[in-house]
């Protein structure tokens, strides 16, 4: 089942510590909207710098991703990082 997570208070210092931290697991946002498509891993996402706000939808991990995490266990390791930086999720 696919997974949507919604943020505010990224900052564009906080996006940046969040690209790097997924591309040191394999995964690239470029620029502040696209798709991911890599290693498993599919979802949307668009970043709003004005509003500080991040939305990730359509998120699905399959294989060979799903031998290490799964869709709840990404978002609650990109949550953790965005608040660890000021950020917080949307409810």
């Amino acid at each position: 089942m696919a997974r949507s997570a919604h943020y505010t208070g990224v900052t564009p210092e906080v996006y940046n510590q969040l690209k790097s931290k997924l591309q040191s697991m394999g995964l690239s946002l470029e620029g502040d909207a696209g798709k991911i498509n890599e290693k498993g891993v599919s979802a949307k996402y668009n970043y709003n710098s004005e509003a500080e706000s991040l939305e990730i939808d359509d998120l699905s991990v399959g294989f060979p991703a799903s031998m290490m995490l799964n869709a709840d266990s990404l978002v609650q390791r990109m949550t953790q990082m965005i608040e660890e930086y000021g950020g917080k999720a949307k409810s």
